[in-house]
């Protein structure tokens, strides 16, 4: 199934409000937020100056995303716990927010707790763009 362009929006911001819940756009979440922009067709300049601007933009609405498809829905929050996991630790913030997009796309209940636990429990090293999910829906 391919990403509708609405999805891969919702995706992009997604990833954007997901890196800055922390209030730190580590450099290995920045690299990828840059990939995931270029494999979803967003010009380079607008995605660089969207996580730049990340911090101190007060107009990205931190809503959570709901998605066209579930199954779009699941690769963002695989993916989503996989970039929350470069910096070695998953932040409560972000996994409240993950949790809302879940309940969201009325994914069961600890349906992300068992993601959480197989991601967790695989390679720990930095993830590259080539091991995330969205790639199978472009």
């Amino acid at each position: 199934m391919k990403a509708s362009l609405i999805d891969k929006s919702n995706y992009f911001r997604g990833m954007l409000v997901l890196i800055g819940r922390d209030r730190i756009i580590h450099p290995g979440e920045q690299k990828l937020a840059l990939e995931f922009g270029r494999l979803l067709d967003f010009d380079k300049l607008f995605c660089e100056t969207a996580i730049a601007n990340l911090l101190e933009n007060e107009h990205i609405n931190e809503d959570p995303i709901f998605f066209d498809e579930r199954e779009i829905a699941e690769c963002f929050l695989r993916d989503g716990l996989k970039i929350s996991l470069i910096d070695g630790e998953l932040d409560a913030r972000e996994m409240a927010w993950l949790a809302t997009v879940a309940r969201t796309n009325k994914l069961p209940d600890d349906w992300l707790k068992k993601e959480y636990e197989k991601i967790r429990k695989a390679d720990p090293s930095e993830p590259a763009s080539e091991n995330f999910e969205i790639r199978r829906h472009l």
